[in-house]
């Protein structure tokens, strides 16, 4: 776990570095402070994977690009079952694991990550980030939060929503979930999927 993290540290900061940006740009441009992002360059913190998404958009890139050092061009990737990078997020002292299933890097318009919380470890925030999200509810069960509403959500439930609402899954301390979640890089146009 520790190696990912500095794999994802080290990544962000040379991806910034690459482009010429300061901490102050690129904070600024992903709305987190220049504090909060030097910590995560430097592995004194984690990072939840809406503040990821924000920085792969603020620096032009997918969130795979901070998960693995191996690039693919590929029109295909193929990851077997276990292969993907597990990856343990303590934000707000609140522990989510998250699995990218796709962790090589090079430009996507999705990054797919299963995503397992415990009820009794997690208290509920929203979180909002550039681009759509389809949820796929694959075990256990939880409210999810999109704005004003709320889902309940089972096993084979889906939800897609446009990323920039608020939204976030609220769990009750008796319940655990776990859910397959893709994320897309920013939309050019928010209305696009709307067919207008």
């Amino acid at each position: 776990m520790e190696i990912a993290e500095q794999l994802i540290a080290t990544s962000i900061r040379d991806l910034r570095k690459n482009r010429r940006l300061t901490l102050q740009q690129v904070a600024l441009k992903a709305g987190l402070s220049k504090s909060f992002l030097s910590k995560v360059e430097r592995c004194n913190v984690s990072i939840s994977v809406a503040a990821l998404s924000r920085l792969a958009d603020a620096l032009g890139v997918s969130i795979g690009e901070f998960f693995d050092a191996e690039e693919s061009d590929s029109e295909v990737i193929y990851v077997p079952r276990g292969q993907g990078k597990a990856v343990m997020r303590v934000h707000a002292n609140l522990p989510y694991q998250y699995e990218v299933l796709i962790p090589r890097r090079g430009m996507r318009l999705m990054q797919p990550t299963i995503i397992t919380i415990n009820g009794r470890k997690t208290s509920f925030e929203l979180r909002q980030h550039p681009g759509e999200q389809f949820i796929l509810m694959m075990e256990g069960e939880m409210t999810y939060v999109c704005g004003s509403q709320e889902f309940q959500m089972r096993p084979g439930d889906c939800l897609y929503l446009n990323a920039r609402t608020p939204h976030g899954p609220k769990l009750k301390r008796s319940q655990s979930a776990r859910y397959l979640a893709v994320h897309t890089t920013a939309l050019t146009n928010s209305n696009s999927h709307r067919g207008t």
